[in-house]
């Protein structure tokens, strides 16, 4: 097999295991069960590579020699591998379930750090706080207008390429197109229940109960990929 093929699955090998790392922590359904990935290689994708050396895993992934296989793990210990196993395109796994996954991680580390800055924010007085905030409104501003309407509302997120705009305005562009409004990636198929919901820093809304919206969301785009068939 080519060097490109190998150093390419080498990165997915370390992205699926960097992913299932994760997972055992912050991707937890309400039973406890926790999601597990592994490679599935078609029989003709080594001698795919074989004919094609150049190519990389995203192209045997994008003819279909590739799959991410998706699966639980229970809170006993048991499996669903060949039982209730969906299978993920690498396409699917690199513009949705990995960066979901790494999002809801970074969203405990996040809630974290929020509780050691409220008690930092303790120590300091309000004129202080006051004067930091003044420097940076403009910033915080255009960072929560809708890159659409400007205006300041609540946002949501698309979920193939993570772009925001509020949901009066994704709703009026959804009714006439069905593709990202900043780089066109295809809305096909995305419904309401699809969406992520966007969080600034300075929202006030309890982030624990975000981060199970968002897992929920995760699980929901799961099970609407396709079942393993295991003859």
């Amino acid at each position: 097999m080519g060097k490109k093929y190998k150093d390419s699955l080498k990165t997915l090998e370390a992205d699926i295991q960097h992913a299932n790392t994760q997972a055992v922590n912050s991707v937890k359904d309400d039973d406890g069960s926790y999601l597990q990935l592994r490679v599935y290689f078609s029989p003709a994708a080594a001698l795919f590579c074989y004919l094609f050396p150049w190519v990389d895993c995203r192209i045997a992934g994008a003819l279909g020699l590739i799959h991410v296989f998706i699966y639980m793990i229970c809170a006993n210990g048991k499996n669903t591998m060949h039982v209730h196993e969906r299978k993920a395109s690498i396409r699917q796994f690199y513009g949705v379930v990995f960066p979901s996954i790494m999002q809801l991680q970074s969203g405990i580390t996040d809630l974290e750090e929020r509780k050691q800055k409220e008690t930092l924010l303790a120590s300091y007085s309000r004129k202080d706080d006051f004067e930091k905030e003044k420097l940076s409104d403009a910033d915080v501003e255009r960072e929560a207008e809708c890159g659409i309407c400007m205006e300041i509302n609540s946002k949501v997120v698309l979920p193939n390429c993570n772009h925001s705009l509020c949901l009066k305005c994704y709703r009026d562009w959804h009714a006439r197109s069905r593709s990202c409004p900043f780089c066109r990636e295809s809305l096909k198929g995305v419904k309401l229940t699809d969406l992520w919901i966007y969080i600034e820093e300075r929202d006030t809304i309890d982030l624990s109960i975000i981060l199970k919206e968002n897992t929920k969301r995760l699980f929901m785009y799961i099970e609407k990929l396709p079942f393993v068939l295991n003859s």
